[in-house]
């Protein structure tokens, strides 16, 4: 397998040829900005999962990067339980 080096806003399940992959990267991308939030909010789990609007086990699965646990719509309503807004766009195929 060739080696290849994305830069940061590149899509690594494109890259992989991962189906969906599109799909996959805005998974990927809400719970890295809630990940960020956890770490910056200095709350526990249990706390933390109050706030999100979602159970502890739940907080666990996003900090462990389970994407697959998650649509994107479960996602989004957690982004905007800590007051953020998410926005989509859609853009011409390559």
């Amino acid at each position: 397998m060739k080696k290849q080096i994305l830069k940061t806003d590149e899509n690594i399940f494109e890259a992989l040829e991962v189906a969906n992959s599109g799909y996959e990267k805005i998974r990927l991308d809400l719970m890295l900005v809630i990940r960020k939030w956890f770490k910056k909010s200095g709350l526990n789990q249990q706390d933390a999962a109050k706030a999100l609007c979602c159970t502890q086990p739940q907080i666990s699965a996003v900090l462990n990067t389970k994407y697959e646990e998650f649509t994107i719509d479960r996602l989004v309503k957690m982004v905007s339980c800590i007051g953020k807004n998410v926005e989509i766009k859609v853009l011409e195929a390559a």
